[in-house]
């Protein structure tokens, strides 16, 4: 049986997921294998999205592992964040001019703070960002991520140095060019489909995806990338693909050890 897990936006979601793609998808699955999404999103967002786009899946990992769902929504697996360290982590944010920021339990997110201008005001309510306060959090929140999003990229990558600097017991990603998602150590997508290989008796694993966060399960697994990936995603994948169609036409005439997953 083999597994294919996708990172979702940019990746199977270009604009929009195509009929096309859903056909490759469906008839991959109906052969026995295993398909499923590997997000940085949370899990209300990401299945709002797949919802909207008809897409059927054996398995969600949302906030870049920290949450792995099987197909019934029974979860296999959830990381939460430290609560002394996610205070602090609360406190670096405050001091940053960020657009956005804010935590998800690995279901939902919730609102810390942002830049009152209007756009971002839109942003909260496409969202579905919800505002709340420290003294709440202190009480009774679970964190399992951040996420910081700053229309300025310099800033970007100062803010990803900050956390990997300042922190040796979480995993910091930068995902795209204006977003900087938080989650707890050892947390990683190459990580989440290790655990799903494993939980499935995979024999072998294929994985795709477009930006650095995908970048550990793309290395591992010897994965692939889309066409429109970052440069250096397409630099580390053993092959780059226009679309699923051609990947999983790529995955049934695969006869290499590249992608073999030897189970325990």
């Amino acid at each position: 049986m083999k597994i294919l897990a996708t990172d979702y936006d940019n990746t199977l979601k270009r604009k929009k997921v195509t009929k096309k793609d859903l056909e490759s998808i469906a008839r991959f699955r109906q052969e026995g294998n295993l398909f499923g999404i590997v997000t940085g999103r949370s899990i209300d967002m990401i299945k709002t999205s797949l919802r909207y786009f008809d897409v059927e899946y054996d398995f969600i990992v949302g906030i870049n592992g920290g949450i792995i769902l099987n197909d019934k929504n029974e979860i296999l697996a959830h990381y939460l964040i430290d609560h002394d360290t996610a205070l602090n982590i609360i406190d670096d944010l405050l001091g940053f001019d960020n657009d956005f920021c804010g935590f998800c339990d690995g279901i939902r997110y919730t609102r810390l703070a942002f830049k009152k201008k209007p756009y971002n005001y839109f942003r909260a309510l496409i969202f579905g960002l919800k505002a709340t306060k420290k003294k709440k959090i202190l009480r009774n929140e679970k964190i399992a991520s951040f996420f910081i999003l700053n229309d300025d990229h310099r800033k970007v990558k100062e803010i990803y140095r900050h956390f990997c600097d300042k922190y040796d017991n979480i995993s910091v990603f930068l995902n795209g060019k204006d977003i900087v998602d938080i989650s707890a150590k050892n947390v990683s997508k190459s990580n989440a489909v290790a655990f799903l290989a494993d939980h499935f008796a995979a024999d072998h694993v294929y994985t795709i995806g477009d930006s650095m966060n995908d970048h550990d399960m793309i290395i591992k697994f010897n994965g692939f990338a889309v066409s429109t990936a970052e440069e250096e995603i397409k630099e580390v994948a053993q092959e780059v693909f226009d679309d699923f169609t051609q990947l999983i036409a790529y995955i049934d005439q695969d006869e290499s050890d590249k992608h073999r997953w030897n189970t325990k």
